[in-house]
């Protein structure tokens, strides 16, 4: 038998074996049995895949695909598997590194190292100085590479390349002043090859991609991880405010327990939230300090579009969700969500007709001056949630009477909450759920926090606690220590209807933006 027909056959067979094989018996197995299987499973997946890269390698060198179909490999890879254009060359480029050297295609193809680990030694051995070195220098330094790699992560495998040419080839070796040139250069394609990319992925999120040069990237990820810490310290703080407010008998158990529950969600997020969370907070503070430039006259703003038969159920309270026009297209949006966005962005109400031709386009409106903000901070100094110690800059202005149901952009009718509290008292339109809501003394003005109903049968009724026994307002809608309370027993018949508008209440611009 030849090569070729005992390469189909071997193929063949191992299709066979693998639409036999059953995976049902995992249930019988013991723990032990289960890692066994899971272990040699997964180093046959990467043998696989090395044989895959290497095959794929093969076609490309030819330009098989480009003779048989008139289709470039990377065109070919996207056509037939469902990638995009970028992902295939991805594919042939990370297949032209694994199989670039002999030594290392033939390792990952017995399994002795992974996929990963070839590629990243492929790409470290097309750095050397090929028309200095020998054939058994770039094997030996292929060996080297290989011994690493039983302990070092694929990423990490580049920091031994300057120990292995200096140990295989002392003469090729850059002197300091090479060595300077080389990191000029590198520095030069670095900045060359900066890309961001992003797109949808039609589940409702958005994925990004790219990469940086180091130096930027280090300011970049530096500040990711300040705003992460920033958060982990005000969870911290928060917790202890907790404590202290309990202790001190201003806050009852009942009232410590919610707090302190919702406080241990943000607690359990993963650090890859945490790092998304850390660039959202960015991205609002930039906002909210008036930092973010104009994009064609206008800064960014939303589009918000429903068709005539929608803004007429709209008006009748059955419509939930619209549609923001954004960098990324049209991406439908749930009512709260829509609602805590409408707080700070640009509204651009649109109205469609049947055959979504604009039959009315309302005046975009800045819902929050510069002016109002700087004395919603000098104000609130932080977010106004029991416990709470986001910082102002960090808080987004939420309006305590919808803006959707004509609630005034206005000083009184403004608090600051920071964006994990904002969703939590952004108020149900439907009032189908018992939620934490905020009123505004209207004595003072001054915003306070009213908990769940569910709540107001373990609040204290002592005079001397600043709690309304009738509406069960929390004394701590504004931190205590930045903003100190006095005098409110009562916050009024008016303060409740204006922290619970009634669906009666609503107007076509309501209609417009839930």
């Amino acid at each position: 038998m030849d090569a070729t027909s005992a390469f189909w056959t071997r193929v063949q067979a191992l299709e066979e074996h693998l639409d036999r094989l059953d995976y049902t018996a995992l249930s019988a197995m013991s723990d032990a049995d289960k890692v066994t299987a899971m272990t040699r499973i997964r180093r046959l997946a990467d043998r696989m895949s090395a044989g895959a890269a290497v095959v794929t390698d093969a076609a490309f060198r030819a330009n098989a695909t480009d003779h048989t179909t008139g289709t470039p490999l990377p065109d070919f890879l996207a056509k037939t598997e469902g990638r995009t254009p970028s992902q295939g060359i991805g594919v042939v480029k990370r297949a032209s590194k694994l199989a670039h050297h002999p030594g290392v295609r033939d390792a990952a193809l017995a399994g002795d190292v992974s996929p990963d680990h070839a590629t990243a030694i492929g790409e470290e051995l097309g750095k050397l100085p090929q028309d200095q070195l020998s054939p058994e220098q770039v094997d030996r330094a292929a060996g080297l590479f290989l011994d690493r790699a039983a302990t070092t992560p694929p990423g990490q495998l580049k920091r031994a390349t300057k120990k292995i040419l200096e140990e295989v080839a002392p003469e090729a070796a850059p002197l300091p002043g090479d060595e300077a040139a080389r990191i000029a250069a590198q520095r030069s394609r670095a900045v060359k090859d900066r890309r961001l990319v992003w797109g949808s992925d039609g589940e409702g999120s958005t994925w990004f991609s790219g990469q940086l040069p180091d130096l930027e990237a280090q300011q970049v990820i530096g500040t990711l991880q300040a705003f992460g810490e920033k958060g982990r310290r005000a969870e911290r703080d928060e917790a202890q405010a907790l404590r202290t407010q309990r202790a001190e008998g201003r806050i009852t158990d009942s009232q410590y327990l919610s707090a302190r529950l919702e406080l241990e969600h943000r607690e359990a997020r993963s650090t890859a939230q945490r790092m998304a969370d850390a660039l959202i907070d960015m991205v609002t503070q930039m906002g909210s300090l008036d930092k973010v430039p104009s994009a064609g006259g206008q800064t960014p703003r939303l589009v918000v579009t429903l068709n005539y038969d929608q803004l007429h159920d709209a008006l009748e309270g059955k419509v939930a969700a619209g549609v923001v026009h954004g960098a990324t297209g049209e991406v439908p949006v749930d009512a709260g969500s829509l609602r805590r966005m409408c707080c700070e962005a640009g509204i651009l109400p649109v109205v469609l007709g049947g055959e979504s031709q604009v039959m009315d386009m309302g005046q975009e409106r800045r819902l929050v001056t510069g002016a109002i903000r700087r004395a919603l901070e000098i104000r609130d100094g932080g977010c106004i949630f029991p416990g709470c110690t986001v910082p102002a800059d960090l808080c987004q202005a939420h309006h305590i009477r919808p803006w959707w149901n004509e609630g005034p952009t206005s000083l009184d009718n403004l608090c600051l909450v920071c964006r994990h509290h904002h969703a939590l008292v952004e108020p149900d339109r439907y009032h189908s759920r018992d939620q934490w809501r905020i009123v505004v003394d209207p004595d003072t003005k001054i915003p306070l926090v009213l908990p769940p109903e569910r709540l107001k049968k373990h609040l204290p009724k002592s005079p001397g606690e600043l709690v309304a026994s009738r509406t069960g307002a929390v004394s701590l809608g504004v931190n205590s220590a930045r903003i100190r309370r006095s005098g409110t027993e009562n916050l009024g018949e008016d303060s409740a209807r204006t922290a619970n508008p009634g669906p009666g209440e609503n107007s076509a611009q309501a209609a417009l933006v839930a």
